[in-house]
């Protein structure tokens, strides 16, 4: 075992532990700027042998045709061996995506494992078949008995594409239900953060699981990607990402017409009803912690009562000085470093944007001055009265909120739906029926009222240009299947 040791030396296609074709790629440390190791990347020629070796597999039913049961145990058996490694996968998120420790213990590592081995769980207590709801007068006629099911069947050979800001947690969504449902798998991670993936690769082969089930190969560029979601012999491509890049990759699958499964960018919000208003720096905190602002959901537009402002500006800014930016391995650090230089230049570019739009800069809106190494953000708080502005529009992916006011709860409710997004989102009140009320109001795939609870089951996903299908719970397990009409008579 290599990879969780930080030094991997192999890619993992057709069963077999590979060297790479292609040149090394070194990892950087986001915090220190420091490649810490490399890792080898697939030539053409090994894409072209993953694709092969996940087809024959999935064709030749090694894995598909195997009972439930059994998938599900070997599954069990490469999360066990992931469990064994939690301490050296929590180091890797800290080294490679810039995670402060303990979002690495919690989010990045431990919510993952606890969903490797969950994801398969819930998936062997679906039905593989169900009977279709016809009236019974269409099912016996006469002496006749029809019998018309749904049947479950895997999808195929999956593609599975996944981003650098929760790299372990969105392989497994993607690796662990795909597996489950009996396809066969290629696993393509971000260039950023490649060493979450091998690890699943090297699980994969201490769980004995089939040669071509599950291939990982790492690349620098996107010549494999560009590959991988238009080959024919691809029949799903899953990618989690930018919506730029989304629409990219459904154009390019469209061809075949593959089944995609989209999970794309968000501008989310935290709308506060006047009786919730002294949560709002709670909730502010909430968005710079959830590793410095790059999550899929973040809840970056705050939304206030118009005469709250003030207030809720004091409330934010007061809780900035005890949220630590510094150093991701000390267990002190709840702000760490965004994953590159050139994320930070993309935020310091949108800040820019957005106060040349008329935002006025609360607090931060720089680097941090003590801190002269490491791609480092200040929390900062932009207030707008314009939602229109770019800062409120576009997906910053950094430690930014804007803070916005509103009259009524109509004007929030068409700001919150003003983008072009629609993956997440929060109500916060005591008000509970009038929560849920404006709740449903909100289009967007998930929408929390005072608390979140993303689990293995439960689903997400988004509405608009957030994308298409899910993940996780049923309905993501489910995006990995086709559903056939079966329907037998005498």
């Amino acid at each position: 075992m290599t990879i969780t040791s930080g030094e991997a030396d192999r890619l993992f296609i057709a069963g077999c532990a590979l060297p790479g074709g292609g040149a090394a790629l070194g990892v950087e440390n986001p915090a220190t700027e420091e490649v810490f190791t490399s890792v080898p990347t697939a030539d053409p020629e090994q894409v072209e042998m993953a694709l092969a070796a996940a087809r024959l597999s999935f064709d030749s039913g090694v894995w598909a045709s195997r009972p439930v049961a059994e998938r599900v145990k070997t599954l069990g058996a490469m999360a066990q061996w992931l469990e064994q490694r939690r301490d050296e996968l929590i180091d890797i998120a800290v080294r490679e995506v810039g995670a402060p420790r303990s979002l690495a213990k919690l989010a990045q590592v431990g919510m993952a494992l606890d969903q490797a081995r969950q994801l398969p769980e819930l998936f062997a207590r679906l039905p593989e078949w169900e009977h279709n709801e016809m009236p019974l007068g269409e099912l016996i006629t006469g002496k006749d008995v029809l019998l018309s099911i749904r049947q479950y069947e895997p999808v195929g050979v999956v593609t599975a594409i996944t981003p650098y800001n929760f790299p372990m947690q969105t392989n497994i969504w993607k690796v662990f239900s795909a597996l489950a449902a009996g396809c066969s798998v290629i696993l393509r991670p971000s260039p950023l953060t490649p060493l979450s993936a091998l690890a699943l690769g090297e699980a994969a082969l201490a769980a004995d699981l089939p040669a071509g089930v599950l291939n990982v190969v790492v690349e620098a560029g996107t010549a494999g990607a560009l590959q991988l979601t238009s080959d024919p012999r691809v029949d799903c491509v899953s990618f989690t990402g930018s919506t730029t890049v989304g629409r990219r990759i459904a154009a390019q699958a469209a061809p075949t017409v593959k089944r995609l499964v989209l999970e794309l960018g968000g501008k989310s919000v935290q709308l506060y009803l006047p009786d919730a208003v002294d949560q709002v720096g709670t909730g502010a905190a909430t968005v710079f912690c959830s590793h410095s602002g790059q999550a899929c959901t973040a809840q970056t537009r705050v939304l206030v009562p118009h005469d709250a402002v003030g207030a809720a500006l004091d409330k934010i800014t007061s809780i900035i000085p005890f949220l630590k930016v510094g150093d991701p391995s000390d267990d002190a650090t709840m702000i760490g470093p965004v994953i590159s230089a050139g994320q930070r230049d993309r935020i310091e570019s949108l800040v820019a944007a957005g106060i040349a739009a008329g935002a006025t800069v609360v607090a931060g809106g720089k680097r941090p001055d003590a801190l002269d190494r490491g791609y480092y953000v200040e929390p900062t708080v932009l207030l707008i009265n314009d939602n229109a502005n770019p800062v409120a529009q576009q997906e910053v992916f950094g430690p930014v909120i804007t803070v916005q006011g509103y009259h009524d709860l109509d004007e929030a409710v068409a700001i919150a739906n003003d983008s072009e997004y629609g993956l997440g989102g929060g109500v916060y009140t005591a008000d509970l029926p009038a929560g849920l009320s404006v709740a449903n109001r909100i289009r967007s795939g998930t929408v929390q009222v005072n608390r979140s609870a993303p689990t293995a089951y439960t689903p997400t996903g988004g509405y608009k240009q957030s994308g298409i299908g899910r993940e996780r719970g049923v309905a993501g397990l489910r995006e990995y299947q086709e559903v056939k009409h079966v329907v037998v008579g005498p």
